[in-house]
């Protein structure tokens, strides 16, 4: 079975709700990544969705700055929202962040077919890092809510950060397994510098292979990794078997396992029952698309201009 490539072109794009403003404005981001996404904050986001639709648009990622309780401000958009997936039918997924409250993951059921989840249990991580002023178990807390809710959701776990251990990472993982989720995304830390060096790279190999062992269903390799990260683990991990899906592989890996490899223009984490509505027709060796390959999570373009959205 080949494994699913997975770059935004055309068909999928990325909005971002609060424009580029976030308040937690977290060390390792300082909102750089949401102000490369579409910016379609207040008002404006049923007239972009409109002009998303007419250009044939079939998938959108959801994201945004959180606020100081690391929470995506969702709740005003709520029934703009469910009204764009009654009429223009998206796949819509989400960054909800640490969302509890029933009643708004209740509403969010009525649109997103997929939550993209970014779960830690390092200290490091939400107090350093996110400047969080609570215990991990928070973000246990929002997964548990969310399965609660019925909704899907594809935890991410990060690979490797300044924080991390073996030891983190099992437990991760253990807690993922005893909630029976059945799909994984790795990350890798992306540092404010931009890169990890070669020595964390290689050890990487080892610890996707370690997350092979102890997580029995789909993994799949997400957007965040860094460049060096980028060169050396695409190829070992389509070598290997780990993952059933890869964001944005490499031009090297790409070029080497265009045989074992089939191109989607959607995120990663699209529903398998959605997939035929985003397989690209033409499964080259080109790396162009959404993404810059080998600089993580920065897309190529963020889709239309402003401008033209709100005529």
């Amino acid at each position: 079975m080949k494994i699913k490539a997975f770059r935004m072109k055309k068909l999928f794009t990325v909005v971002s709700l609060t424009g580029g403003y976030c308040e937690l404005n977290c060390s390792h981001c300082r909102a750089k990544y949401i102000r490369s996404m579409l910016p379609a904050p207040g008002p404006r986001l049923p007239r972009i969705l409109d002009a998303l639709a007419r250009r044939g648009v079939r998938g959108i990622l959801l994201s945004g700055g959180w606020t100081r309780e690391g929470i995506l401000p969702v709740e005003p958009y709520l029934d703009a929202l469910v009204e764009a997936k009654r009429r223009h039918g998206f796949v819509f997924n989400i960054h909800l962040g640490l969302e509890t409250r029933r009643e708004v993951l209740k509403r969010v059921a009525e649109f997103a077919d997929i939550i993209d989840y970014e779960f830690t249990l390092s200290k490091w991580m939400v107090n350093a890092v996110r400047g969080l002023p609570f215990s991990p178990t928070r973000y246990l807390e929002a997964l548990d809510a969310m399965l609660d809710t019925g909704l899907d959701v594809v935890p991410h776990v990060f690979l490797w950060h300044p924080g991390s251990s073996r030891e983190l990472l099992r437990r991760e993982i253990a807690e993922i397994v005893d909630r029976g989720v059945k799909k994984l995304n790795l990350l890798v830390y992306m540092p404010p510098e931009g890169d990890v060096d070669a020595r964390i790279a290689e050890e990487l190999k080892g610890l996707a292979s370690y997350v092979r062992e102890l997580y029995p269903w789909e993994i799949y390799l997400g957007c965040m990794r860094p460049r060096a990260a980028r060169q050396v683990l695409d190829s070992y991990v389509i070598e290997e078997g780990i993952v059933a899906r890869i964001a944005n592989p490499s031009l090297n890996a790409t070029r080497l396992h265009s045989g074992k490899l089939e191109f989607y223009d959607a995120c990663c984490s699209v529903p398998s029952k959605y997939l035929d509505l985003f397989r690209e027709e033409n499964n080259g060796v080109r790396s162009g698309g959404g993404m810059v390959a080998g600089r993580g999570f920065e897309p190529r373009s963020r889709g239309p201009e402003p401008r033209i959205l709100d005529r």
